[in-house]
């Protein structure tokens, strides 16, 4: 795509600054930028640095310093460099039509424009939306449910009775509706706890490579609509995830626990079982939550705790090799003996 600096300020409603005729052909953060990409910088830090990048353009905020380059101002740079980022994308191009080397029970319904490739099996009862996309490899079981406009890349599986929303998009190697971790222990021996409950994935979910969504006890496993799972997560039986939360790579979540609207997990934070996680909760990554938390607040540590007070224990503790020491001094003078301490 190739855009005139006059047509993209246009586009995002920017204030321009240099030449109306620039050409820009691409998008680019300021260190792999190349001759007619457009960047964004949001401090002066990072305007300095986009100034002598050899990008054609900077989208900045408004009330930036000129610098001796074409400029876009706009209220939030970054907003206007995801909406650029859309334009210049290329469109997807996936696979059409059904490849005879797919496996499709007659008693499947498969809906208008669906594309599936080579090797997916599809199993009796499986419904399939109108417009989605399944790329090779996939496996879908009995009497699952796809919604419309969906995409699933090679090597998905969706077991029985799992349902997807509309636009829901999962990567490769990603399994939803695989029974949960469930055993009871009888005479010494770990039995099987069936699971016979389903997963639920709503609206608008993106789920990445190699997550696994495992199916309810009895019941639903839920993911709420909008929400978006990074790669290799792992979401237990009968978990309940609310709407548009953010869920950070290498996430675990222990069965029954529920979190929120609008929750954020970072990278390899642990929840427990049956925790509650309140609506727009934000968890650092590498946290450890064993109890509830209150939504709203930002929480860090393991046990997760409130990320202010976890900071000032974190600051405590480091010094407590230099108080040791100057609790021996204070004992020495006192002329403390180990017995006299220990009566």
């Amino acid at each position: 795509m190739r855009l005139t600096l006059q047509a993209l300020a246009q586009e995002l409603n920017a204030q321009m600054e240099g030449d109306a005729d620039t050409p820009v052909t691409g998008v680019s953060s300021i260190e792999f930028a190349q001759e007619g990409d457009v960047v964004f910088a949001e401090s002066p830090r990072y305007l300095r640095l986009a100034e002598r990048c050899p990008a054609a353009a900077v989208i900045v905020w408004r009330d930036a310093p000129s610098i001796d380059k074409p400029v876009l101002r706009v209220e939030s740079p970054r907003q206007a460099f995801l909406k650029a980022m859309e334009l210049f994308a290329p469109e997807p191009r996936h696979p059409e039509g059904i490849d005879l080397n797919a496996v499709i029970s007659p008693e499947a319904d498969i809906g208008e424009d669906v594309a599936i490739g080579a090797g997916c099996v599809i199993e009796a009862g499986a419904r399939i939306g109108r417009g989605s996309v399944l790329y090779p490899l996939c496996y879908i079981g009995r009497d699952a449910q796809i919604g419309e406009q969906c995409v699933l890349y090679p090597n998905v599986t969706l077991m029985h009775d799992v349902r997807l929303g509309n636009r829901v998009i999962v990567h490769s190697g990603s399994v939803i509706g695989a029974d949960g971790f469930g055993y009871a222990t009888v005479d010494g021996v770990h039995r099987k706890v069936p699971h016979i409950g389903t997963v639920e994935v709503g609206d608008d979910v993106e789920i990445g490579a190699n997550v696994c969504i495992d199916r309810a006890k009895t019941g639903v496993t839920r993911i709420g609509s909008g929400t978006k799972i990074d790669n290799l997560v792992h979401i237990g039986h009968n978990v309940q995830i609310g709407e548009n939360c953010l869920l950070v790579a290498q996430v675990g979540i222990a069965g029954s626990s529920r979190l929120g609207r609008y929750v954020v997990l970072a990278g390899q934070v642990g929840v427990a079982d049956h925790v509650t996680i309140g609506d727009g909760a934000i968890v650092a990554a590498q946290s450890g939550v064993a109890g509830n938390l209150q939504g709203g607040q930002r929480y860090f540590g393991s046990p997760a705790r409130e990320h202010s007070r976890q900071l000032r224990l974190m600051a405590y503790t480091s010094r407590l090799p230099e108080l040791f020491e100057r609790v021996k001094e204070l004992e020495r003078r006192l002329g403390l003996t180990t017995e006299e301490k220990d009566e």
